[in-house]
């Protein structure tokens, strides 16, 4: 028996509603906008097009935050977002972004490395779009994006990724991953570009420090640790030791020679920059843990990971019961979000400290938040209301 006219219409009918309640979906997330307000001593806001104009009016363009002291010293480079879908690397720079105070050089942070790929969910992993912080004025909304740049931005995928310009033969995927995609070039995808311009960032400012911020998962071997390019291995083992001793536990490996693409490597060969990547233990991206909510990314607690912590399975220190001490006496309990902010400010003030020690000529003076200070109180006390701040210092990403 034929189906009736009036079901097929009904499902047509069905198919588009959802079809257009979906696509508002997608559209809002690809075009929210997050706001900062810059501390006192920002200097200006100039576009990564301007390294590599062929990025203008594309959703690899993205915003550097110049903080210039006036006083001779070293200049610095953050990276937040190369993976959107590791949020604790964007929200430290915010916080870095909101209160930092430097007296002597320069430091430039782009919350947003890859730009694009912050627009959309991982696909097929029924990610949230959005996480929320608890400020003292009220709550702060974020995006949660993905690992890659948008395939609205760059598509096709190859059925093999050579990397350019080692020729080496990487995951398909890749093509559209920020952090295996460096040094870049200026005709490459748009994900090379990106490379390519933010390499060229480093090389036409004398960067003399470079920070890549990530998450790792708590079942991948290089978690709560220091990547570090072979000129930065002193400063990255120094700060590693003194933030275990000190902080919170923090290891240090030295960047591989034969994986090709990686900020850690690329950087420190393609520039003469010192080149750290750091990584802080997320649950959220683990393999293992039951349903992606909020609170999961807030809090990083899950019954599984649990079991797999309890059976070796994990390369961090992981309860969410009891917790574990840091070197201050806090019970960590999961991976909570201000633990995951706090390292990467911290991280990235130690190895200040000892870059200043080793090449004085290049030494940086900057204060914001740090571990202790986030522990405290919070990320989200750090935040700022934008709606009582002065206009000229809020911006929007």
């Amino acid at each position: 028996m034929k189906n009736p006219l009036y079901l097929k219409i009904l499902f047509l009918v069905l198919s588009g509603v959802l079809g257009l309640l979906a696509g508002i979906e997608f559209w809002e997330l690809r075009h929210y906008k997050e706001t900062v307000v810059v501390s006192e001593d920002f200097s200006e806001k100039i576009m990564l097009s301007q390294y590599l104009p062929s990025l203008k009016n594309t959703w690899g363009d993205t915003p550097i935050y110049i903080y210039d002291s006036g006083v001779p010293g070293g200049s610095m480079l953050v990276l937040g977002g190369t993976h959107p879908y590791e949020p604790a690397t964007t929200l430290a720079t915010y916080v870095m972004m909101e209160n930092i105070d430097v007296t002597s050089g320069k430091v430039y942070i782009i919350p947003h490395a890859n730009m694009s790929a912050s627009t959309l969910g991982m696909l097929g992993n029924a990610y949230i779009k959005y996480y929320h912080i608890e400020t003292p004025w009220g709550q702060k909304k974020y995006r949660v994006g993905d690992r890659g740049t948008n395939p609205l931005d760059q598509w096709p995928d190859p059925f093999t990724y050579v990397h350019y310009p080692s020729t080496q033969n990487l995951a398909y995927q890749d093509i559209r991953n920020l952090n295996r995609t460096f040094p870049g070039r200026p005709d490459g995808t748009l994900t090379e570009r990106i490379s390519y311009a933010i390499m060229e960032l480093i090389r036409n400012e004398d960067i003399d420090i470079f920070f890549d911020f990530h998450e790792a998962s708590l079942m991948y071997p290089v978690v709560s640790t220091y990547v570090a390019h072979d000129r930065s291995m002193d400063i990255a083992m120094m700060a590693a030791m003194m933030l275990s001793a000190t902080q919170f536990p923090m290891k240090c490996e030295a960047s591989p020679k034969n994986l090709r693409g990686l900020t850690h490597r690329e950087v420190g060969d393609f520039s003469n920059t010192l080149a750290i990547l750091m990584e802080t233990p997320e649950a959220f991206i683990d393999r293992v843990v039951g349903r992606m909510s909020e609170e999961l990314m807030l809090e990083g607690k899950d019954e599984f990971l649990q079991t797999a912590a309890e059976k070796g399975l994990v390369y961090c220190d992981y309860d969410i019961y009891e917790g574990f001490p840091d070197a201050l006496g806090n019970m960590i309990i999961g991976t909570p979000m201000d633990y995951r902010v706090g390292r990467h400010l911290s991280g990235t003030l130690e190895a200040l400290n000892w870059m200043n020690q080793f090449f004085p000529d290049k030494a940086i003076s900057v204060t914001f938040p740090n571990y202790v200070d986030v522990m405290s109180n919070g990320s989200g006390y750090y935040l700022h209301d934008p709606s009582k701040a002065d206009p000229s210092r809020v911006f929007q990403n």
